[in-house]
Formats: structure tokens, sequence, C-alpha cells
């Protein structure tokens, strides 16, 4: 009787858990970042991360091992943060591989920037209640070699922006980070 009721509770929780969403850690890349992302984070604000990189062909295991993390605050008067990628601090080249970025839902000219992405930009289920909008680099005046995706979640705009042509891996990765477990400020 013992053991049918244990099997016959294992099994609720397992129904239960597959019927909650996954949430998942931020990729290897982030993790020695982790702490410093909480720390520089806005009093009462939260960061979500992808649990993987999406990247071009490109992309291998040494690509993302050497990835360069950098961290800044957003300079409005909402505050915010940007977590951006490159693959080299200085050179000839273009390094800036793409970024994350999150402001309050209040901030104005976070607010302006994810209503132009609703207005032109193309509307891209991340999860069953949450639509990104992607604009792509093209559609922007002028246009710009960069696309990137906004949605709101939970009182804060999120952006992620990365090169025109990875479109499919930028839905990828807002998908990741809708269902991520939030990074929240320390303070």
């Amino acid at each position: 009787m013992l053991r049918t009721n244990l099997l016959a509770i294992s099994a609720c929780f397992t129904v239960i858990s597959s019927l909650l969403p996954a949430f998942a850690t931020p990729a290897n890349v982030f993790t020695p970042y982790v702490n410093q992302i909480r720390e520089n984070l806005p009093r009462g604000y939260e960061m979500r991360l992808p649990s993987e990189l999406h990247l071009g062909e490109v992309a291998d295991d040494d690509f993302f091992k050497d990835l360069i993390v950098r961290i800044f605050p957003t300079y409005t008067p909402a505050g915010g943060m940007t977590v951006g990628l490159f693959t080299c601090i200085s050179g000839d080249h273009p390094c800036f591989v793409g970024s994350f970025s999150v402001d309050r839902e209040n901030s104005p000219m976070a607010l302006l920037e994810f209503q132009k992405h609703q207005a032109t930009g193309e509307a891209i289920p991340l999860s069953p209640a949450i639509n990104g909008y992607l604009l792509t680099g093209a559609k922007q005046n002028p246009a710009v070699m960069f696309s990137s995706l906004m949605w709101e979640q939970d009182g804060f705009i999120h952006t992620l922006s990365f090169l025109d042509g990875e479109r499919e891996n930028i839905i990828l990765m807002g998908s990741s980070m809708v269902n991520s477990t939030p990074i929240r400020s320390n303070k």
C-alpha cells in the first residue's frame, strides 16, 4: 500500500513538473560574471541571459571560450544594464558580437524603442504568454548591421542585439531568456 502511494505521488510530481516551465541558468560564458552582473544591476532590477549562446557557423567551443564579456550601465534616468560580448578588446577590425540589455518598463528611451519594435518589427512568440518583436537591421532607418529582439516581462524591457544574419539564433536565445532564472540585484 505504501509503495503504491509513493508511486502515485511520484507520478503526480512528474506530471506537475512537466507542466511547469523549465528555468535554466545562464550559459557557461556568463558564469564567471554572475556576481559582477548582480552587483552592477540597479536596485530592484533583474536580468535574464540565455542558457546557451547560438551563433552562426563560425561559433564553435573555442569561439565561445574566447569571448570577452563586458558589463555596462545604461545611462538613462531609469538606469538599466547591458552585457556585451566581444572577440577582442581593441583592434583594427570590429569585435562586437552582440549584447543583452534590461531596462525598467517605464524607462522613456527603452519604451520608445520597444514601441518602435512593436510598430515595425515582426511579432515572435517567445513563450505561450510573451511575444517579442524582432526588428532587422535592414528595416531600420538608416539600415544597420544588427537586428534586435525586444519584449516586456515582469516589469522590465529586455533586448538582445546580434548581427542581422543571426535571425533564428536571436529567436532561440530570446526564447531561452524568457524561460531563464533571472539574476537579481543584490542591492
